[in-house]
């Protein structure tokens, strides 16, 4: 799993928008009391989730072998300066 961190809402709707325009999401309600909003990316290789939290914590979960896992995290980090969340 790949935590950022203080994520404002804005830069989280870019990461979602910029997901959205390349994948297909499938969107959940989320259980926690303390996250936002959830939803997941599945692909023949498995699936990766990403969680919004309350206090702008971004997660992104999934098999961290999985190609596509690896390229959903570099468009994270283009959209997401690293400097300022992680």
């Amino acid at each position: 799993m790949v935590r950022y961190r203080a994520v404002p809402p804005d830069s989280y709707l870019r990461v979602k928008k910029g997901l959205q325009n390349d994948h297909v999401l499938s969107q959940y309600p989320s259980f926690h009391d303390a996250m936002l909003e959830s939803f997941e990316i599945i692909s023949i290789d498995g699936k990766i989730a990403i969680y919004y939290y309350k206090d702008g914590t971004l997660a992104v979960e999934g098999n961290e072998k999985d190609p596509l896992f690896r390229r959903i995290i570099r468009q994270v980090n283009k959209l997401v300066s690293k400097k300022e969340y992680i």
